[in-house]
């Protein structure tokens, strides 16, 4: 990568998670745990936009074909992307942020571990630049920011909104740290696998990028792509772990 193309790529992802953060935690009430309105303005306008750029590249796609199998597929993919932006409105806010923050870190672990030693395709057919080297740097990224979160933060939160994932402090800090670290393990697996299917989307639109919101990115897909397997999986974990609480 060009190095005015890493330096756009960076400092626009950058001002993207600091948009994304500070928007999710504006008004934010650490004692009920509960958001104001940007949170929940932030969220619907992106899932809107986010659904807008999907249907417009399958438009693109199936323009001329069977009206039927574009709605199959519209539908489809406006509730695999709604369900995500309706489980984050559903969350405390502080849990969205631990979620984006282990999602984006488990990335850069892929990236930076990736481009250094990375030397075995994990799936050249859908996304020749992964590697398993990389994939393994993502869940060790994953895990160790799940881990620092629990320390720093939610160890000490025994109660909030949904109380969700804050339960693993009632368990101890040695269950409570499994937990989290199994949490990081779980949404590092499913931020991968979110990555590929958009992946393997593009490639079936036949396009490099979803679009070019973000510079140096490209659409939303491409930048919350992993956050849509996430969310769900997050949220299945944390049922499955009792972290929801009772």
């Amino acid at each position: 990568m060009k190095t005015d193309s890493l330096i756009t790529r960076t400092v626009s992802g950058i001002v993207f998670v600091l948009v994304m953060v500070g928007m999710t935690l504006a008004w934010y009430d650490p004692e009920t745990e509960s958001a104001g309105w940007p949170f929940y303005l932030l969220w619907v306008v992106l899932g809107l936009l986010t659904v807008g750029e999907y249907c417009r590249l399958l438009h693109s796609r199936l323009r001329g074909g069977s009206a039927c199998t574009e709605t199959v597929w519209r539908l489809a993919g406006i509730l695999y992307i709604g369900q995500a932006f309706v489980l984050i409105q559903l969350a405390d806010p502080m849990a969205v942020v631990t979620l984006m923050t282990v999602v984006w870190m488990a990335d850069t672990g892929a990236y930076l571990v990736g481009s250094a030693v990375g030397r075995h395709p994990m799936a050249p057919v859908i996304s020749p630049k992964k590697t398993w080297e990389g994939f393994g740097g993502g869940l060790l990224f994953a895990v160790g920011t799940a881990l620092v979160w629990y320390s720093l933060y939610w160890r000490g939160q025994l109660a909030g909104g949904m109380e969700l994932w804050s339960a693993a402090a009632y368990d101890g800090p040695q269950i409570g740290a499994l937990k989290w670290a199994g949490f990081g393990l779980a949404v590092g697996l499913a931020a991968t696998g979110g990555d590929l299917i958009e992946s393997k989307f593009k490639r079936w639109i036949g396009v490099k990028d979803s679009g070019k919101l973000i510079p140096g990115h490209g659409g939303l897909l491409d930048r919350l792509d992993a956050l849509l397997l996430a969310v769900p999986v997050a949220w299945g974990y944390a049922w499955l772990t009792g972290l929801l609480g009772d």
